[in-house]
């Protein structure tokens, strides 16, 4: 039997990353995955304060990285108590670096299935000129990435996936049924139109209504293809609008406790911005976010 590929929680040991530690031993008790989890420290402002020749800086790194290993471990305890679990064995690391650089690394050294991280780091303002730890962690990485943001008080129930029918949303829609395979599924595929201010109105909503069916037509295709049935409950929507803001409203609507969505490869302008839709709905989304990218080789 092949052992299952494992989740890697990337905590920064704050109360956004006690959400991912505790939706990551959710999915991975109910799933029997192995977890790890992994504190990375920023060493550059250390050593603006550490002057003193009374202090060993590789002694203070060890610390720091015991300190992080002990704490990475009560937080996996008190994770497993909310949940009403036993404390499951957990492989805890602690690495100096860059966090997002670190994280990836180890995702691809670890074969990981998916990689955990809460909403939000410790530097607020400085994460929103240079974008989010989570931005940095989804652009880097080669592994779908769910950004924990509410209570993981039980399994994911309603699950909305963006679907623009490229290969990234299709990679989106297998990995949300994998971890979600008992969730009710909203697909929602938005348009943007370009003809209603070139033509009268009865015949934009003529256009529109039949564009709005074959569009919805090759979304169950689509979803048929993927994976999806009808034990999934599944709702197809086709908007109007732009993709993000419609993707976040629609999820919004549906009460869903995770968003799913693709991402374009690390390659070019991609590996410097993340791609609008995704980070709109990263950055909007009041629940969980999934991002998934697709790899030539598969998931």
């Amino acid at each position: 039997m092949t052992k299952p590929h494992p989740i890697l929680i990337a905590s920064d040991l704050s109360e956004n990353s006690d959400l991912a530690m505790t939706r990551a031993l959710q999915l991975g008790l109910a799933s029997g995955t192995p977890l790890i989890a992994l504190n990375v420290i920023q060493e550059e402002p250390l050593w603006w304060v550490v002057k003193s020749g009374d202090l060993d800086p590789d002694e203070l790194r060890r610390d720091l990285l015991r300190e992080a290993m002990a704490n990475l471990k009560d937080q996996a305890r008190q994770g497993a108590k909310a949940l009403g679990e036993a404390p499951p064995e957990i492989d805890a690391h602690a690495r100096l670096g860059r966090t997002a650089e670190v994280v990836a690394e180890m995702a691809d050294s670890r074969d990981c299935s998916l990689i955990v991280i809460g909403a939000h780091g410790r530097h607020a303002v400085r994460d929103w000129f240079l974008g989010t730890t989570a931005e940095k962690i989804v652009r880097e990485s080669t592994v779908p990435v769910l950004v924990a943001k509410s209570e993981p008080t039980h399994a994911y129930q309603k699950v909305v996936v963006a679907i623009d029918f490229s290969a990234p949303s299709e990679a989106a829609l297998e990995t949300a049924l994998a971890w979600a395979p008992r969730a009710q599924f909203t697909l929602v595929h938005a348009y943007e139109t370009w003809f209603e201010t070139y033509i009268d109105a009865n015949t934009y909503e003529r256009i529109r209504r039949e564009q709005e069916e074959a569009l919805a037509d090759r979304l169950r295709e689509f979803a048929a293809a993927a994976g999806v049935t009808s034990d999934h409950e599944p709702e197809y929507r086709v908007i109007a609008g732009h993709p993000g803001t419609t993707v976040v409203d629609a999820a919004n609507d549906a009460h869903a406790d995770l968003t799913v969505c693709g991402t374009q490869g690390s390659t070019g302008v991609r590996h410097l911005m993340l791609g609008s839709v995704a980070q709109h709905i990263l950055r909007e989304s009041k629940r969980d976010v999934m991002t998934v990218l697709r790899r030539e080789t598969g998931i």
